[in-house]
């Protein structure tokens, strides 16, 4: 009996581990050129907090500045990241209630463009959720600014 209660709360465990994560829908792939030198816009259309603003900028300035040519003078690229939804559960809803809380989530919209004619050269839509009590807020934050730069440095997700 203790073998399948183990069994059922591990396929459980797996399950629902399953359900977290974040996805990428590349509409447009996009080429890093290793002359390129990146600015970023952020537009939030989903009222991120200050906090989680926080978190995300830090993540992704400290990465975007190791890509391209840091000598440059101008930016040649406009990474333009655009907040479409953004809920968080709070950490005590998250332990005691779990799944029952609801699923953390955030959506953006990331348009890479020449910064001289505003031609777009990569588009993507990022999505990050997770409907488990495991893991953080700020990892899932700091999960979908990793997706972002994965994206432009690799051009797909």
């Amino acid at each position: 009996m203790h073998a399948v209660k183990f069994g059922l709360i591990s396929l459980l465990v797996a399950f629902l581990a399953g359900c977290a994560g974040t996805k990428v829908v590349v509409e447009q792939a996009y080429v890093l050129n290793h002359s390129d030198k990146f600015e970023r816009e952020i537009i939030d259309h989903a009222n991120v907090t200050d906090k989680g603003m926080e978190i995300f900028e830090t993540r992704l300035d400290s990465q975007l500045s190791q890509l391209g040519d840091s000598s440059a003078n101008e930016a040649t690229r406009e990474v333009e990241i655009t907040f479409t939804k953004y809920y968080m559960r709070h950490g005590a809803a998250r332990a005691l209630a779990g799944i029952m809380a609801g699923s953390d989530n955030i959506t953006s919209t990331v348009v890479i463009k020449d910064s001289k004619d505003g031609k777009v050269l990569g588009k993507i839509t990022v999505v990050s959720e997770n409907p488990t009590a495991t893991g953080s807020a700020k990892g899932l934050i700091e999960q979908h600014a990793d997706k972002i730069i994965s994206f432009i440095r690799t051009g797909k997700s």
